[in-house]
């Protein structure tokens, strides 16, 4: 019995940490691979090619987009959300879309209601610069809308090289001199 107690345990713990569980905390819908697919196709398409109706891969209540590294890169205080809700996300995207070229490098591991995806892009913003490769770890919450049935992004955790991406954007960055 206890081989079986122990079995069942394990084969609990497998499932909710690939996302085979069908319920999580407090009796919510969790990711499914497809749903995962999902969202990290919507993510990748929001930061590649902003249009409007994107915003409709976006919860409405309780968004937030957290990032020490475009803080850093806005020369703003680190320690809370660059974009704390999603209209303030949706109105940053509208007026000044990203739009860079997003290349998913890895996705997983993944589990209930979040999603960790590791990516590149190599761009620049700045007429006749060099490009240089940026290299990131977002984590996405997603949550389902039961009225919509839908999945959405809850939340966007995401930090990246910060330095290569300020100079594809224009920022001037040089090394510190050597210690005397």
């Amino acid at each position: 019995m206890r081989f079986f107690s122990v079995l069942s345990l394990a084969a609990g713990v497998s499932a909710a940490a690939t996302g085979l569980a069908t319920r999580g905390p407090g009796g919510n819908k969790c990711l499914k691979e497809a749903d995962v697919n999902y969202l990290v196709d919507a993510y990748k398409s929001i930061l590649t090619h902003w249009e409007a109706y994107k915003a409709n891969f976006i919860a409405d209540e309780g968004f937030f987009d957290y990032s020490d590294s475009i803080n850093t890169v806005a020369g703003l205080p680190t320690g809370f959300p660059i974009f704390p809700d999603k209209t303030a996300f949706v109105g940053y995207q509208t007026a000044t879309p990203d739009n860079i070229p997003l290349v998913i490098a890895e996705v997983g591991p993944w589990n209930c209601d979040q999603i960790t995806v590791i990516w590149s892009a190599t761009f620049t913003k700045v007429p006749g610069g060099s490009p240089l490769p940026v290299r990131g770890i977002t984590v996405l919450g997603g949550s389902y809308d039961k009225h919509a049935k839908k999945w959405e992004i809850q939340s966007i955790k995401v930090e990246f090289n910060s330095i290569n991406y300020y100079k594809n954007t224009g920022g001037v960055c040089s090394r510190p001199a050597p210690p005397a």
